[in-house]
């Protein structure tokens, strides 16, 4: 039987708002997009929803994120770490402190809350990065999908190996509940050359994808192209890799990827902070998307990616809250709001709503499914019921506005409401 959703306005992301607008699903995938006047005439004998004063619109997505992170603020707080520094290294090493401190069992309840803090911001696809591999048991069942990326970092080569074998089983598994499983190489900076090649050699061979944090602050900068800085003097020797430290490579972190074989559509890079036009070129012609994280950016204090760089070599951008050891929420909604007043007007609201969907399902493989509202695509979206209504012209600018996440009323995810209860 076919269900009519109404709602006062209507926000397809590809194609311009609707106001009085009207969702047509049948057998579990949309079959209409248009005004409550056409599609009624259209589908008489339909069930009706009618969501009143709300706005129907994609589910989000969360191109990159860490959800077996969740608990770090009260494992944190437990292991007298405090809310940390704001500096990037010597964040890197108050994550490893806390990390080192965590009982293994707790990252999976950890990854599950986090799954539940993504429904109620109305997110339906993740760029999910896990280090702990057993807790990716929490997604079986779940709704959510998207990309699970199985960590992996190291200087050894031979040391890597062994870890990229057992990530190879796991990989036979395929899926955890709907994410494809995939690896993440952690960084230019965790990573060896020779180990960022074997893996991005053995996920093209696998066909798996990856992803990777590039370019995300002047430390690793100046460490990938001089050896020099606060990783080599502060993080080197506290994980004791002091007589791992490479030569320089002359090479801007996104050329040094490049050379590593990294650069390609299948990886998705985190940050991109870091980068000049010549770099922003080399990813636009690998047709790679850039996932930008500017809350933890900002957080971190490692500058603002360059997104008009970015637009102009026609690089294609996706938004991702990172975790709670550098953001306060996991809400894409959230981000978005940060994002209009971090980067000055440079992103229109239009385009932030299409980084928070459209561009991030494209970048997950989901796009078949979700991040548009249009003919042949899953019955997947969510409702915003806001207190007042913005006027309908104002309706992009609202959307990109701080308050979003507490209006998320309803989360359509394979035809059901995931936040209903009972």
């Amino acid at each position: 039987m076919a269900t009519l959703f109404l709602s006062r306005y209507l926000v397809p992301v590809s194609s311009a708002p609707i106001e009085d607008g009207a969702l047509l699903v049948s057998e579990g995938r949309i079959v209409g997009v248009g005004s409550r006047r056409e599609l009624t005439a259209a589908s008489s004998g339909a069930a009706v929803v009618d969501f009143g004063d709300a706005i129907l619109l994609p589910p989000l997505v969360n191109a990159h994120t860490h959800l077996e992170l969740t608990h770090f603020p009260r494992w944190a707080q437990k292991a007298g770490q405090g809310d940390g520094p704001t500096g990037f290294v010597d964040w890197i090493l108050h994550v490893i402190r806390v990390k080192r401190a965590v009982a293994l069992e707790l990252f999976e309840p950890s990854l599950a809350a986090g799954i539940e803090a993504s429904f109620a911001a109305g997110t339906g696809a993740v760029g999910d990065i896990l280090s702990y591999f057993p807790a990716r048991q929490a997604y079986v069942n779940t709704a959510l999908r998207g990309h699970l990326y199985l960590e992996t970092l190291g200087r050894e080569p031979s040391i890597g190996r062994k870890v990229l074998a057992r990530i190879g089983g796991l990989l036979d598994e395929k899926r955890a509940g709907q994410l494809k499983l995939g690896i993440a190489p952690h960084s230019p900076y965790s990573v060896s050359g020779e180990y960022l090649e074997h893996i991005f050699d053995f996920a093209r061979r696998r066909k798996v994808p990856t992803t990777l944090h590039l370019a995300e602050s002047p430390e690793e900068t100046s460490f990938v192209h001089d050896s020099s800085g606060p990783l080599k003097e502060q993080l080197y020797p506290f994980v004791g890799w002091e007589s791992m430290v490479p030569p320089p490579t002359r090479r801007s972190p996104v050329a040094f990827v490049e050379a590593c074989g990294g650069l390609v559509p299948s990886c998705l890079l985190a940050h991109g902070v870091q980068v000049d036009a010549s770099d922003a070129g080399r990813l636009a012609r690998a047709g790679s998307t850039l996932v930008c994280c500017p809350r933890s950016n900002a957080r971190l204090g490692v500058g603002k990616a360059p997104v008009e760089l970015y637009r102009q070599a026609g690089v294609p951008l996706a938004l991702g809250t990172d975790s709670l050891a550098s953001s306060d929420s996991l809400s894409v909604w959230d981000e978005m709001a940060f994002a209009h007043s971090w980067f000055e007007g440079r992103l229109a609201p239009s385009e932030l709503l299409a980084m928070a969907t459209i561009n991030g399902a494209r970048a997950l493989g989901v796009a078949a499914d979700l991040g548009e509202l249009k003919a042949g695509l899953g019955c997947n979206f969510q409702v915003l019921t806001p207190a007042v209504l913005p006027a309908f012209n104002d309706l992009e600018r609202f959307l990109c506005s701080p308050g979003r996440s507490a209006e998320v009323s309803a989360l359509f995810l394979d035809s059901w409401d995931v936040l209903q209860k009972g």
